[in-house]
């Protein structure tokens, strides 16, 4: 059984803000840098941060695509239970 997913309307917005994240952070890192010319630990904290903050939008998309599996598979669940019982939905 091959399943067809649809992407839905947050999905689309965590990747746009996710993408736009990623690149305003690279390009600020890569301004401040162009200007210092050197790593410092600020520098090295910024670019860890948008590293956590990426890692997040990640692990956001994950969730949201577990829990829509879940949702699937617990309705699939209620239904057979309530078929097994001679109740109709």
């Amino acid at each position: 059984m091959i399943e067809t997913k649809k992407i839905s309307v947050f999905e689309v917005i965590v990747l746009i803000v996710g993408i736009a994240a990623a690149f305003l952070g690279f390009q600020l890192i890569n301004e401040v840098y162009t200007l210092e010319k050197q790593i410092s630990w600020s520098m090295v904290s910024a670019i860890f941060s948008l590293l956590m903050l990426l890692v997040l939008f990640i692990l956001l998309s994950i969730g949201v695509d577990i829990s829509k599996k879940q949702l699937a598979k617990t309705e699939i669940i209620i239904y057979l239970l309530n078929r097994t019982k001679g109740k109709k939905l």
